[in-house]
């Protein structure tokens, strides 16, 4: 409780004093994104939670920006969630032997759910030039960035693909730099070190993570992004920098086209070492104890971490008949564990037609439906409490048995101020 009302005291203040500010130089907005509709998900046949209708808030964004001069500015934007049962994470250490073993504990309060406040990017920005933007804080990542500001128009329906699937973050603490080289934009960069654990964790690593992109416009009509990411996503502490580990990968590469109301766009990743697939349960789960990092030393037998590898293409299409209404498709298709269970697969579409009665509110009408065979996924876009997993598990020593089916109908909207 006092960690959430320092939180909200900090929150408070720099908003406020924000506000206080010469209006010229300080703006203050936000973007939300909400929905209502119905969700039929079933597990052999049978209906299973979230199934059901109701209204949901996916984002909340309070964003505060403030010019200092023609150099420095600086970017305050907090988000919430609602925790049905808020967990705590508590490490305890033993040894036997001469050997230390960690162990992470997550305890679970079930006396109430809580609305969290959190920040989502906090950077000063030194602009030195166009081609030489520098951030220090939580900043984009450089490869959702680039889609969702260069490729991808619909986020408000749904993330990314690899950002759904947890192989890519939105934002994370550390360095960036970014720049658009060319007086037609021709080429935009972004790189950045950065923690590794994401934005909702500023913990000081070990060592930094390291991901860029690059993306050209050979064409007025035409974008091709090409994206990067290496580093161990936040686990490796001074404790644990002797653990067995590996090094998460990622690659990335999209493309879009845009001719006058149309436009086409794909993107596809692989990763490799984020998350594994267990040949019992089918369950895919990580990072942490199960693909970067071990929780036990070395020395030990059981001291070895997994490897495993995922990827992905994501496809879409949009075309704008004016100013306000368009229509909007696209197509997913990843295999989240091709080394341990390589029959793990998601197959996602969505349709929908878009409404603009103003320049900024979208309201969109929209048909999701998600399948995953051979095993279950946590998937990162449901809804207030962040994930939902589609799919079932199998009894272990025998494989897996069973499937899951998603499917949605509603209205999304957006709405920026």
């Amino acid at each position: 409780m006092y960690k959430h009302i320092i939180t909200a005291a900090i929150l408070a203040g720099c908003t406020s004093a924000a506000l206080s500010a010469d209006d010229s130089n300080t703006t203050v907005g936000g973007l939300v994104f909400l929905d209502v509709g119905h969700i039929s998900e079933q597990q052999n046949g049978k209906d299973i939670p979230p199934t059901g209708t109701g209204f949901d808030v996916k984002r909340a964004y309070l964003i505060v920006n403030h010019k200092f001069d023609d150099v420095w500015s600086a970017n305050l934007t907090t988000d919430a969630q609602y925790l049905s049962a808020p967990s705590t994470i508590t490490s305890t250490s033993a040894t036997n032997n001469g050997v230390t073993t960690f162990t992470s504990t997550t305890n679970t309060n079930n006396s109430g759910g809580v609305t969290e406040i959190f920040i989502k990017r906090l950077y000063l920005q030194a602009k030195l030039d166009d081609a030489f933007v520098v951030d220090a804080g939580s900043y984009t990542s450089p490869w959702i960035g680039y889609l969702e500001q260069n490729l991808y128009e619909y986020r408000f329906v749904e993330k990314t693909e690899s950002d759904r699937f947890g192989y890519a973050t939105t934002s994370d603490w550390g360095l960036n730099a970014t720049g658009v080289v060319g007086d037609s934009g021709w080429i935009v960069y972004s790189a950045s070190v950065v923690n590794g654990g994401g934005f909702k964790n500023p913990t000081r690593t070990k060592g930094v993570d390291f991901e860029g992109s690059l993306g050209v416009k050979p064409a007025d009509w035409l974008a091709i992004g090409l994206g990067f990411y290496s580093g161990h996503l936040g686990q490796i502490t001074a404790t644990s920098a002797d653990f067995a580990k590996n090094t998460a990968t990622r690659l990335d590469v999209a493309a879009g086209v845009h001719v006058g109301g149309f436009r086409l766009g794909a993107e596809y990743f692989n990763a490799k070492n984020y998350k594994a697939g267990n040949t019992s349960t089918g369950i895919l789960s990580g990072p942490g104890g199960v693909v970067v990092a071990t929780n036990v030393t070395p020395a030990l037998s059981t001291g070895s971490v997994k490897s495993d590898k995922a990827d992905g293409f994501a496809g879409w299409t949009s075309y704008a008949f004016d100013a306000q209404w368009s229509i909007f498709a696209r197509y997913d298709r990843a295999k989240p564990s091709e080394d341990i269970t390589p029959n793990l697969k998601d197959t996602y579409f969505h349709l929908g037609v878009d409404y603009k009665p103003i320049k900024k509110v979208d309201i969109a009408l929209v048909y999701k439906n998600e399948k995953v065979d051979n095993g279950a996924i946590s998937i990162g876009s449901a809804d207030g409490n962040g994930s939902y997993t589609i799919g079932g598990t199998g009894v272990a020593g025998t494989g897996v048995t069973t499937s899951g089916k998603f499917s949605e109908v509603g209205v999304y909207a957006q709405v920026a101020f």
